[in-house]
């Protein structure tokens, strides 16, 4: 999967350069909804494919399994949000479009960090060692992309502005959610999911200050005070170099998946342009579906029907 900033940053320049429509009116009015939703499952305590009736997880899912699910849940968020009037509505839309932005960037940036993360390892590596690299790929690319698309450092961001919202706005989402997750995998979940997702991305993004004496001090305080294991901690640094050319500068052949047998060359560039066109597409449909009353069925059959390396 794609890192915190990643996502945030496809999903704000998909936003900020589509069509103006009513959709992106939606957006910008509730922005910290949106903002929530471009974390999409980030923010949930468990695999959702593992609550399905197949019991399919991302490694063994097939593409289009994964994108039937990911079509059912999104209908039946849409569903919810149809009940809805006035301020909640606009809640409900804001969260399901940045989601959708989520679902879009996911599926196209996690079979490359997949490939880039094992490429490092022996065969027989730990879960928490596999992990951990990981999280280094992802804050690597993350940092690269917003220096790159906005001239900024992590230093820069407020982490908290971005996982910000009114209890009141969690609410909404929330019950839109269990009602999601109820209506698709026939599971319940918990009223807090949300905000406890919030809470711990808040913790598990951490930036540091660039001066080392500080990074030392703050990287003991850490393992003393806030119990976060390695694996799932992300340290985002000023200036952090891409030694290791996780951003496939030099276009070096990678899978998409186990087996595969179309080598692809393309830059991590390349896919955040490719998540960038799939998210207006989906916003152009979705606007279709709320602004003019259209039918959702060319929507639903876009996400099942989305495949940026095909199997």
């Amino acid at each position: 999967m794609a890192g915190f900033l990643t996502h945030y940053l496809i999903g704000m320049e998909a936003r900020e350069t589509m069509s103006d429509n009513y959709i992106r009116q939606v957006m910008r009015g509730q922005n910290h909804a949106f903002l929530i939703g471009l974390q999409g499952f980030h923010l949930f305590s468990f695999d959702p494919h593992s609550l399905s009736k197949r019991g399919l997880s991302y490694r063994t899912a097939t593409v289009t399994q994964q994108n039937q699910e990911f079509a059912s849940l999104f209908d039946n968020m849409i569903d919810y949000t149809l009940k809805q009037q006035g301020q909640e509505r606009e809640v409900c839309i804001a969260y399901a479009a940045g989601f959708l932005c989520y679902f879009a960037a996911d599926q196209a940036m996690t079979p490359y960090i997949h490939f880039r993360t094992w490429q490092d390892l022996p065969v027989k590596c730990s879960p928490r060692r596999a992990a951990s690299h990981r999280k280094e790929v992802e804050t690597v690319i993350d940092t690269v992309l917003l220096r790159s698309h906005c001239h900024m450092e992590p230093s820069q961001l407020n982490f908290e502005a971005l996982t910000f919202a009114s209890k009141k706005d969690l609410t909404t989402i929330g019950r839109m959610m269990r009602y999601a997750f109820l209506s698709t995998f026939k599971s319940k979940v918990s009223p807090s999911e949300i905000t406890n997702g919030l809470k711990n991305a808040r913790r598990q993004n951490i930036h540091l200050n660039s001066d080392a004496h500080f990074r030392r001090l703050w990287l003991h305080a850490l393992e003393k005070y806030v119990p976060i294991s390695g694996s799932r901690r992300k340290i985002y640094e000023d200036f952090l170099p891409d030694d290791h050319d996780f951003m496939n500068t030099a276009c070096a052949v990678w899978y998409p998946y186990p087996g595969s047998p179309d080598p692809q060359r393309s830059s991590v560039e390349e896919i955040y342009n490719m998540s960038l066109h799939s998210c207006r597409d989906f916003l152009d449909d979705l606007d279709t579906c709320f602004s003019w009353g259209m039918d959702r069925e060319d929507l639903i059959k876009s996400i099942i029907r989305y495949e940026p390396f095909s199997l």
